[in-house]
């Protein structure tokens, strides 16, 4: 009898062994193994793929793997964005995710993709825009901006190019949280726009930070305010808008990694404490900042956060504008 409890034991413990024995040899394996890509939404050159390409070259030689860039412009990056959604959820392929994946839904119809077909592992960048003027506009901080669009309602014109794009949500939510009222005057090509208001046929454009640097330096244009909450290192002197307007906080340029949804907790682990070390070191912070980006390296739960509270305020300002899917 004692035999026979003493042989059910080895094999209870035996059991018990095996059945642990393919997980942990599994969260065991090596990974990555092979080479990793960044999907992007948009085209090359644009800050997006700046972000990518710079992040990808930093895991590249901290996972001794090539890491990929792959843009896959279309559809409002909804077409990268079903790409990755529907990949095999093996963190073989990423996503350089923008504020779209937070905003869309609420802008257009039948999307090809959805939040919860994916798994945040980390913000990675926010980049604001920087408010600016023609140099002729008589308005030279962001309360002069407001006071001159109350006393002509309606006759400050400022471009963009169309619903949801990023000048559109930073000067909406201006327009909004200041309580003026300027006219929107949409561009198919932000080119015309950045051309026009310099010409003087609109007053107020917000470029972002890299393209304005080299307009706002020869005096073609005149900065007003940053858009982010807080001044940018790379425009130190220049005010941000929340100085004037308390809460202000319009980082439109949103760049963060996400994996599909079934993605083990394993690998998203792996990859944020790559991405947050990459995000402490002087060279991907410095390459970042000069070009008027503000490195976060957050955490997945911070990075769900972040996006829950943009779906929160932008929400607000699209059902006051009476903004619906289109």
């Amino acid at each position: 009898m004692n035999r026979y409890r003493n042989m059910l034991k080895l094999f209870g413990s035996v059991a018990v062994l095996s059945g642990l024995s393919a997980p942990a040899l599994h969260a065991a394996e090596p990974y990555p193994e092979r080479p990793i890509r960044i999907v992007v939404g948009f085209t090359a050159g644009t800050t997006t793929d700046f972000t990518a390409r710079l992040l990808g070259q930093h895991l590249t030689e901290r996972f001794g793997q090539n890491v990929v860039i792959e843009n896959r412009p279309g559809a409002n990056s909804g077409l990268a964005n079903r790409l990755v959604g529907d990949s095999t959820a093996d963190g073989y392929t990423l996503l350089l995710g923008s504020l779209g994946m937070a905003i869309s839904h609420m802008l257009y119809k039948n999307l090809p993709f959805d939040r919860k077909d994916f798994a945040p592992v980390s913000l990675v960048v926010l980049a604001p825009n920087v408010i600016s003027v023609n140099p002729g506009v008589p308005a030279k901080t962001t309360q002069e901006l407001i006071n001159l669009a109350k006393a002509q309602p309606g006759k400050i014109r400022y471009g963009s190019s169309g619903l949801g794009s990023s000048a559109f949500l930073t000067l909406e939510l201006f327009k909004a949280m200041a309580k003026i009222d300027m006219q929107e005057i949409p561009y198919k090509a932000t080119s015309q726009a950045v051309a026009d208001v310099m010409g003087g046929q609109i007053q107020v454009y917000p470029p972002n930070l890299v393209s304005a640097m080299p307009m706002l330096k020869s005096g073609r244009l005149r900065p007003i305010a940053v858009t982010s909450a807080k001044r940018a290192a790379a425009l130190p002197d220049i005010p941000s808008v929340s100085e004037t307007v308390p809460g202000y906080d319009a980082s439109t340029g949103v760049y963060g990694i996400l994996v599909p949804v079934k993605t083990s907790q394993a690998i998203i682990a792996r990859l944020h404490k790559e991405i947050a070390d990459i995000a402490r070191t002087a060279d991907f912070k410095n390459q970042v900042e000069s070009r008027g980006g503000q490195v976060v390296g957050s955490t997945p739960k911070e990075y769900n956060a972040f996006l829950d509270n943009e779906k929160a305020k932008w929400g607000k300002l699209f059902a006051q504008l009476g903004i619906k899917p289109q």
